[in-house]
């Protein structure tokens, strides 16, 4: 399911279709903050501060970048297509590449319609002791 977030919560902007755990969707919709959709999350780029989350590559895009401060160029961050029926050339995720403050999610291809992207920050490059 995704949410249209009637307020700004987690550095996403109001107004945006966002996917988040479900039990945070639905504490979000149960204090108002944000309307149950069935829409496919918001296209381009994205600002979040979570360290999991989803994006969407408009038709004609082929990368999506992902401003997060929780993100460093040492960071691991894995990414794939995670639809049932994919963009017919927009089949996979190529490479990301991480960035202090940002990582970027590069598509095999520009896609030719909304191709939603899950990804995950699974390490933020940082030893125990930083």
């Amino acid at each position: 399911m995704t949410v249209l977030l009637n307020r700004a919560y987690g550095a996403y902007q109001s107004g945006q279709i966002v996917e988040l755990p479900a039990s945070t969707e639905a504490a979000l919709i149960a204090q108002n903050l944000a309307q149950a959709s069935s829409a496919a999350p918001t296209t381009g780029p994205i600002t979040s501060n979570e360290f999991q989350g989803v994006a969407a590559a408009a038709a004609g895009q082929g990368s999506i970048v992902v401003t997060n401060p929780q993100c460093n160029a040492s960071s691991k961050v894995v990414a794939y297509v995670a639809q049932p029926t994919a963009d017919t050339t927009a089949l996979r995720v190529e490479r990301v590449v991480p960035a202090n403050g940002s990582f970027t999610i590069y598509l095999t291809a520009n896609a030719t319609a909304t191709t939603v992207v899950e990804w995950t920050i699974q390490s933020t490059g940082l030893t125990p002791n930083q």
